[in-house]
């Protein structure tokens, strides 16, 4: 019983914490977002470029074959941290990156 009510509350809080995600990412301004390169692989393939908001976490991928003009969601949706007049873009390395991610 004491793991099955762990599991209940673990699957309660990871649903909180993506509620939390999704209402910030929704209002998000996304001005400043750090910028993962795309890499070229070997054994492991190519990796391709990714943005993430610095306030908001939010992902998105870029095409590697599009110079980084072109990004989407996982989903291909349309793009909300792509290339914006006055948004600041730094960039960031591999670890950097998946640490700031937000995971539920």
């Amino acid at each position: 019983m004491p793991i099955a009510e762990a599991v209940a509350s673990l699957a309660a809080a990871k649903d909180a914490v993506n509620a939390a995600l999704a209402a910030t990412q929704s209002t998000c301004e996304h001005r400043i977002v750090s910028e993962m390169p795309y890499r070229a692989g070997n054994y492991f393939g190519s990796m391709s470029a990714h943005r993430i908001c610095n306030h908001c976490r939010l992902i998105e991928e870029g095409s590697h074959w599009s110079g980084g003009r072109t990004w989407s969601k996982h989903d291909h949706s349309q793009s909300d941290l792509g290339n914006v007049d006055g948004r600041i873009v730094l960039p960031i390395d591999n670890d950097a990156f998946w640490k700031m991610r937000v995971s539920a």
